[in-house]
């Protein structure tokens, strides 16, 4: 079979696609990558030969935004890609079988009704519309018609971009436009969730109403188990279990400011911590007896070894951090890292999230008080105990596989 993948954004949504394709290429099936050069490295460290999208991924998270008002850095976002998806994809699809794309390439849905192939859609949050809130929606917690009318703000957000992007090009290939943004995005695919089904319910109109076809593999964690930087080990070993400080590939303003808050609330609380520097350089290299600062390593070596992880809540990090059993405290800025705080928050794992441009010192001393003291480790270590036989990347490698059967 010849698979055709496409994938874009952070490292949390483009590495799981790098991994999928890598299994099955192995099984000996006929693989074509897409993604951005930022992910050249990793793939073909997995023997993979990826055509690359002319896309700075370090730039798209950086001009991202923060809160409703990234809608309209995810608005740049997609109409800058749209383009390339149809360029590269469209050719390396004429002769494929199927094809696999995370949630961000919006042109897939055309592409695959177009050669009449099977598209598998990947989601790192619960995608699919319904009476659960928005996962990219700041309120988390209101009644069921509120979040339906959050969705239907989506399917305008959305039926925005297929207008302008996605109608002109189903017109010249003798597509009708897109009606209904929701059957296009999830009706005639098979939407695979890549996360866990206890920090992510699903929701009963999935089923009743909607009838999606979907699939929950738990969440893709790939290679993270790698050996540990000397120092970092000789730091963590020095005393108390450290809590490490992170935001990935996330961009948060002001990072100095959040460093001084870090220093005052470590130096008030008296515990460790260890930051990591991310794409945006927090921390700024400073050390000190209780501070390490630490640039990439592999989250899943280091976790169980921490007395809690405070971070943007990405899905990546949200869950390697359940799956070690280390209580986490989320500070959100855009997309699902609102709804997977608040998962954590309401499975009693950590505290309430708090936005980083929000966070006060006396948060931030709350926050590492209750990490350190054991406030949140027995449900932590309650739901690690559930996911320890999580694969999704072998799941997904599974799913299509055996829909290979139907073709």
């Amino acid at each position: 079979m010849k698979i055709v993948y496409s994938s874009r954004g952070s490292r949390g949504d483009v590495n799981p696609i790098i991994e999928v394709a890598s299994i099955l290429n192995i099984a000996g099936h006929e693989t074509r990558l897409f993604l951005p050069e930022l992910f050249k490295d990793y793939s073909r460290k997995l023997d993979l030969d990826p055509t690359l999208y002319p896309e700075d991924s370090m730039e798209v998270m950086q001009n991202m935004g923060s809160g409703i008002s990234s809608l309209k850095g995810a608005y740049t976002f997609f109409s800058n890609s749209v383009e390339d998806q149809f360029k590269y994809m469209m050719d390396a699809a004429a002769n494929a079988d199927i094809l696999v794309t995370t949630i961000n390439e919006v042109a897939a849905p055309t592409i695959a009704e177009y050669y009449k192939i099977p598209h598998y859609r990947i989601g790192f949050s619960p995608i699919l519309p319904g009476n659960l809130a928005p996962p990219f929606m700041p309120w988390q917690n209101m009644p069921a018609w509120v979040n339906r009318l959050g969705w239907k703000g989506m399917d305008l957000f959305s039926k925005k971009v297929l207008k302008k992007f996605i109608d002109p090009r189903r017109v010249k290939l003798g597509l009708e436009p897109v009606k209904n943004s929701r059957a296009y995005h999830a009706g005639n695919c098979h939407t695979i969730l890549a996360i866990n089904q206890e920090l992510a319910p699903s929701c009963d109109t999935w089923d009743n109403k909607y009838k999606y076809k979907y699939d929950y593999t738990g969440y893709c964690y790939g290679q993270i188990n790698g050996e540990l930087d000397a120092e970092l080990l000789d730091f963590i070993e020095l005393g108390s279990p450290p809590v490490y400080i992170g935001f990935g590939s996330v961009i948060i303003k002001n990072p100095g400011e959040f460093t001084n808050i870090v220093i005052e609330a470590v130096e008030k609380t008296g515990c460790r911590v260890i930051v990591g520097q991310g794409w945006t350089g927090l921390g700024d290299k400073y050390i000190n007896k209780d501070i390490f600062s630490v640039g990439e390593t592999d989250h899943g070596s280091l976790f169980p070894k921490l007395a809690g992880i405070i971070h943007h809540g990405g899905s990546g990090t949200t869950h390697t951090a359940a799956k070690a059993g280390i209580p986490q405290f989320i500070l959100p800025q855009f997309y699902d890292q609102y709804y997977w705080g608040n998962s954590i928050y309401k499975k009693g794992i950590g505290p309430k999230p708090i936005p980083p441009k929000k966070i006060k010192l006396k948060d931030m001393i709350i926050a590492l008080d209750g990490l350190t003291k054991g406030v949140y480790r027995k449900a932590a270590k309650e739901l690690s105990s559930r996911m320890q036989d999580e694969d999704g990347v072998k799941r997904i490698a599974d799913i299509i596989t055996d829909g290979m059967t139907s073709i």
